[in-house]
């Protein structure tokens, strides 16, 4: 017998306990703020996830502490599914990939609509502009850095000119983000048919000539 199970047990359960309390004030969080804005009150998160005020302020110091956990969260399970995407597809033909890469994006923006919202819109209350100004970048970044390992595909297996193909990743990209931004400033648009236009130009002026 394990002389340390005993002890090692009830520490890790009251790990995944607390785990599962801050995935659910995270989950209850995104659907007040998408609801209510960015100045719901902390009560208002704590009834959503169906724990005390008191619990939800063990876990978060404040609303501005929620609020960047939150979009820690779901800034890396975008990330965690472009990377799965890329994986997925890296057997397939170029044009196939770079569909898997944009129904990832399209998917996430789906899921958390609500909360892209009110981050697009609102953000400004919540956070000072110069943080947010450098966290927007790294998350270009790591958008554009993903492209660029698509856009490499593409060249090597010539669907894509290598002349000026460095530039492609960052117009990808910005495209796709200007899609999202319209999407959510005016609301019901047909995104899927709007990203379908963006892959089929990025194809189409990206294209190799031949």
């Amino acid at each position: 017998m394990n002389p340390h199970s005993a002890h090692e047990r009830p520490v890790r359960l009251r790990e995944r306990l607390r785990e599962a309390t801050s995935e659910a004030i995270l989950a209850a969080a995104e659907q007040a703020f998408a609801a209510e804005g960015p100045r719901v009150r902390m009560e208002a998160i704590a009834a959503r996830a169906g724990i005390a005020v008191g619990t939800l302020y063990n876990h978060f110091a404040d609303r501005e502490a929620l609020w960047e956990a939150l979009r820690s969260s779901r800034r890396e399970a975008l990330l965690e599914r472009l990377d799965a995407a890329l994986e997925d597809s890296r057997t397939a033909p170029f044009a196939a990939a770079l569909g898997c890469f944009v129904a990832a994006l399209q998917a996430h923006w789906a899921e958390h609509r609500g909360f892209l919202a009110v981050l697009v819109h609102a953000e400004p209350a919540l956070t000072q502009a110069g943080a947010r100004a450098h966290r927007d970048r790294t998350l270009m970044e790591e958008l554009v850095a993903r492209a660029v390992r698509l856009v490499r595909r593409g060249v090597a297996e010539g669907a894509l000119r290598e002349e000026g193909h460095e530039l492609f990743p960052v117009l990808l990209v910005g495209m796709l983000r200007a899609v999202m931004v319209r999407e959510l400033a005016h609301g019901h648009g047909d995104a899927q048919g709007a990203l379908e236009g963006v892959i089929a130009f990025f194809l189409a002026g990206a294209a190799r000539r031949t």
